[in-house]
Protein backbone atom coordinates (compact mmCIF):
# COMPACT_ATOMS: atom_id res chain seq x y z
CA UNK A 1 0.00 0.00 0.00
CA UNK A 2 2.92 2.24 0.81
CA UNK A 3 4.64 2.09 -2.63
CA UNK A 4 1.02 2.16 -4.61
CA UNK A 5 1.22 5.65 -2.64
CA UNK A 6 4.72 6.54 -3.78
CA UNK A 7 3.85 5.62 -7.39
CA UNK A 8 0.24 7.87 -7.44
CA UNK A 9 2.62 10.66 -5.64
CA UNK A 10 5.03 10.42 -8.84
CA UNK A 11 2.75 10.47 -11.42
CA UNK A 12 0.62 13.34 -10.07
CA UNK A 13 4.33 15.38 -9.69
CA UNK A 14 4.85 14.02 -13.45
CA UNK A 15 1.51 15.55 -14.22
CA UNK A 16 1.66 18.84 -12.35
CA UNK A 17 5.64 19.15 -14.46
CA UNK A 18 3.74 18.59 -17.62
CA UNK A 19 0.85 20.87 -16.94
CA UNK A 20 2.73 23.67 -15.69
CA UNK A 21 3.07 27.21 -17.78
CA UNK A 22 5.18 29.71 -16.66
CA UNK A 23 3.41 32.71 -15.42
CA UNK A 24 4.98 35.35 -17.55
CA UNK A 25 4.74 33.72 -20.84
CA UNK A 26 0.98 34.79 -21.24
CA UNK A 27 1.70 38.85 -20.83
CA UNK A 28 4.76 38.72 -22.93
CA UNK A 29 2.06 37.50 -25.84
CA UNK A 30 -0.86 39.83 -24.64
CA UNK A 31 1.91 42.46 -24.66
CA UNK A 32 3.22 42.04 -28.44
CA UNK A 33 -0.49 41.80 -29.45
CA UNK A 34 -1.44 45.04 -27.94
CA UNK A 35 1.79 46.44 -29.45
CA UNK A 36 0.64 45.23 -33.01
CA UNK A 37 -3.03 46.49 -32.30
CA UNK A 38 -1.22 49.92 -31.48
CA UNK A 39 1.10 50.22 -34.84
CA UNK A 40 -2.07 49.03 -37.18
CA UNK A 41 -4.16 52.19 -35.23
CA UNK A 42 -0.82 54.25 -36.04
CA UNK A 43 -0.96 53.32 -40.06
CA UNK A 44 -4.41 53.51 -40.05
CA UNK A 45 -4.52 57.03 -38.37
CA UNK A 46 -1.26 58.04 -40.50
CA UNK A 47 -3.28 56.71 -43.52
CA UNK A 48 -6.60 58.66 -42.95
CA UNK A 49 -4.08 61.66 -42.58
CA UNK A 50 -2.92 61.35 -45.74
CA UNK A 51 -5.97 60.53 -47.61
CA UNK A 52 -7.18 63.52 -46.23
CA UNK A 53 -4.20 66.08 -47.21
CA UNK A 54 -4.91 64.00 -50.76
CA UNK A 55 -8.55 64.84 -50.57
CA UNK A 56 -8.13 68.10 -50.01
CA UNK A 57 -5.37 68.98 -52.07
CA UNK A 58 -7.27 67.71 -55.05
CA UNK A 59 -10.07 69.44 -54.09
CA UNK A 60 -8.24 72.92 -53.91
CA UNK A 61 -7.03 72.15 -57.59
CA UNK A 62 -9.97 71.37 -58.79
CA UNK A 63 -11.34 74.97 -57.24
CA UNK A 64 -8.49 76.61 -58.78
CA UNK A 65 -8.93 75.01 -62.25
CA UNK A 66 -12.39 75.90 -62.03
CA UNK A 67 -11.59 79.65 -60.85
CA UNK A 68 -9.64 79.52 -64.22
CA UNK A 69 -12.26 78.51 -66.58
CA UNK A 70 -14.31 80.75 -65.53
CA UNK A 71 -12.07 83.60 -65.50
CA UNK A 72 -10.98 82.84 -68.99
CA UNK A 73 -14.87 82.42 -69.93
CA UNK A 74 -15.99 85.88 -68.35
CA UNK A 75 -12.71 87.26 -70.34
CA UNK A 76 -13.82 86.04 -73.40
CA UNK A 77 -17.01 87.29 -73.32
CA UNK A 78 -15.96 90.47 -72.26
CA UNK A 79 -13.79 90.45 -75.57
CA UNK A 80 -16.46 89.19 -77.59
CA UNK A 81 -18.51 91.77 -76.36
CA UNK A 82 -15.81 94.75 -76.64
CA UNK A 83 -15.53 93.36 -80.36
CA UNK A 84 -18.99 93.80 -80.78
CA UNK A 85 -19.76 96.97 -79.60
CA UNK A 86 -16.61 97.92 -81.41
CA UNK A 87 -18.40 96.72 -85.03
CA UNK A 88 -21.82 98.26 -83.82
CA UNK A 89 -20.06 101.46 -83.32
CA UNK A 90 -18.53 101.27 -86.62
CA UNK A 91 -21.30 100.36 -88.17
CA UNK A 92 -23.05 103.04 -86.62
CA UNK A 93 -20.27 105.81 -88.21
CA UNK A 94 -20.20 104.56 -91.63
CA UNK A 95 -23.91 104.43 -91.69
CA UNK A 96 -23.95 108.09 -90.35
CA UNK A 97 -21.25 109.13 -92.87
CA UNK A 98 -23.22 107.57 -95.38
CA UNK A 99 -26.57 109.42 -94.75
CA UNK A 100 -24.14 112.69 -94.32
CA UNK A 101 -23.17 112.08 -97.86
CA UNK A 102 -26.53 111.31 -99.63
CA UNK A 103 -28.05 114.36 -97.18
CA UNK A 104 -24.74 116.31 -98.91
CA UNK A 105 -25.78 115.13 -102.17
CA UNK A 106 -29.09 115.97 -102.26
CA UNK A 107 -28.97 119.48 -100.61
CA UNK A 108 -26.43 120.00 -103.47
CA UNK A 109 -28.87 118.34 -106.12
CA UNK A 110 -30.69 120.38 -108.51
CA UNK A 111 -31.72 119.76 -112.15
CA UNK A 112 -33.05 122.20 -114.66
CA UNK A 113 -33.49 119.94 -117.29
CA UNK A 114 -36.43 117.45 -118.77
CA UNK A 115 -38.63 116.03 -115.93
CA UNK A 116 -39.99 112.57 -116.41
CA UNK A 117 -43.66 112.58 -116.50
CA UNK A 118 -47.04 110.77 -118.06
CA UNK A 119 -46.87 113.01 -121.05
CA UNK A 120 -43.57 112.21 -122.23
CA UNK A 121 -42.82 109.15 -120.55
CA UNK A 122 -38.94 109.13 -121.18
CA UNK A 123 -36.43 112.00 -120.17
CA UNK A 124 -32.62 112.20 -120.52
CA UNK A 125 -31.92 112.49 -116.79
CA UNK A 126 -28.93 113.42 -114.86
CA UNK A 127 -27.90 110.30 -114.61
CA UNK A 128 -28.73 108.97 -118.03
CA UNK A 129 -32.04 108.18 -120.33
CA UNK A 130 -34.47 107.30 -118.10
CA UNK A 131 -37.78 105.32 -118.60
CA UNK A 132 -40.83 104.26 -116.16
CA UNK A 133 -42.67 101.27 -114.90
CA UNK A 134 -45.41 100.65 -112.94
CA UNK A 135 -45.17 97.02 -111.27
CA UNK A 136 -45.86 95.65 -107.36
CA UNK A 137 -42.83 96.44 -105.56
CA UNK A 138 -43.42 94.24 -102.43
CA UNK A 139 -40.93 91.85 -103.26
CA UNK A 140 -38.59 94.57 -104.52
CA UNK A 141 -38.93 95.70 -100.91
CA UNK A 142 -38.48 92.52 -99.80
CA UNK A 143 -35.34 92.03 -100.91
CA UNK A 144 -33.82 95.90 -99.87
CA UNK A 145 -35.33 95.23 -96.31
CA UNK A 146 -32.81 91.84 -96.51
CA UNK A 147 -30.55 93.98 -97.08
CA UNK A 148 -30.86 95.88 -94.49
CA UNK A 149 -33.04 98.68 -95.43
CA UNK A 150 -35.20 98.92 -92.45
CA UNK A 151 -38.93 100.10 -92.33
CA UNK A 152 -37.93 102.53 -90.05
CA UNK A 153 -35.39 104.44 -91.52
CA UNK A 154 -36.57 103.37 -95.03
CA UNK A 155 -40.23 102.92 -95.01
CA UNK A 156 -42.02 102.17 -98.38
CA UNK A 157 -44.31 104.64 -99.77
CA UNK A 158 -45.92 106.41 -102.69
CA UNK A 159 -45.09 110.52 -103.36
CA UNK A 160 -47.83 113.07 -104.16
CA UNK A 161 -46.72 113.30 -107.89
CA UNK A 162 -46.45 109.20 -108.31
CA UNK A 163 -43.25 108.45 -107.28
CA UNK A 164 -42.31 105.14 -105.61
CA UNK A 165 -40.47 105.99 -102.31
CA UNK A 166 -37.96 104.14 -99.89
CA UNK A 167 -37.68 106.41 -97.56
CA UNK A 168 -36.56 109.38 -99.05
CA UNK A 169 -35.26 108.24 -102.77
CA UNK A 170 -37.00 107.33 -105.31
CA UNK A 171 -36.61 103.79 -106.55
CA UNK A 172 -35.24 102.63 -109.82
CA UNK A 173 -34.48 99.74 -111.46
CA UNK A 174 -30.37 100.11 -113.28
CA UNK A 175 -27.72 97.83 -114.88
CA UNK A 176 -26.42 96.51 -111.68
CA UNK A 177 -22.86 95.84 -112.92
CA UNK A 178 -22.32 99.37 -112.85
CA UNK A 179 -24.94 100.98 -110.30
CA UNK A 180 -24.95 97.87 -107.90
CA UNK A 181 -28.12 97.59 -105.40
CA UNK A 182 -28.49 100.82 -102.75
CA UNK A 183 -26.59 103.09 -105.23
CA UNK A 184 -27.78 106.77 -104.74
CA UNK A 185 -27.61 108.90 -107.71
CA UNK A 186 -29.47 111.91 -109.14
CA UNK A 187 -32.52 111.33 -111.42
CA UNK A 188 -34.81 113.91 -113.40
CA UNK A 189 -37.39 113.21 -110.03
CA UNK A 190 -34.67 113.93 -107.58
CA UNK A 191 -32.16 111.70 -105.38
CA UNK A 192 -32.67 107.39 -106.37
CA UNK A 193 -31.81 104.57 -105.27
CA UNK A 194 -30.99 101.57 -106.86
CA UNK A 195 -33.38 98.54 -106.15
CA UNK A 196 -34.31 96.99 -109.21
CA UNK A 197 -33.30 96.00 -112.38
CA UNK A 198 -34.34 94.87 -116.32
CA UNK A 199 -33.86 93.53 -119.59
CA UNK A 200 -33.03 97.27 -120.37
CA UNK A 201 -29.74 97.33 -118.92
CA UNK A 202 -28.20 95.01 -121.43
CA UNK A 203 -28.64 97.42 -124.10
CA UNK A 204 -28.27 100.86 -122.12
CA UNK A 205 -25.63 100.56 -119.25
CA UNK A 206 -26.57 103.88 -117.83
CA UNK A 207 -30.43 103.57 -118.31
CA UNK A 208 -32.70 104.07 -115.00
CA UNK A 209 -36.11 102.53 -115.06
CA UNK A 210 -37.70 104.96 -112.68
CA UNK A 211 -40.96 103.29 -110.67
CA UNK A 212 -43.90 105.09 -110.51
CA UNK A 213 -47.66 104.81 -109.86
CA UNK A 214 -48.74 105.84 -113.01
Amino acid sequence: MKKVTVILIELFAILCLYTYQDPTATPAKTSVSTTNMMNASIQAEAKSERDDTFTKEAEKRLKEALEKEEKARKEEHEKQKQEEERKAAEAKQAEMEQRAEEEEKEEEFHWDGEVLNTFNGVANGPSGYETYYNLPMGGVVDMMRGMGYDEENYPYWVRDDGAKMLGDYVMVAANLDVRPYGTILPCSLGMAIVCDTGSFAQSNPTQLDVAVSW
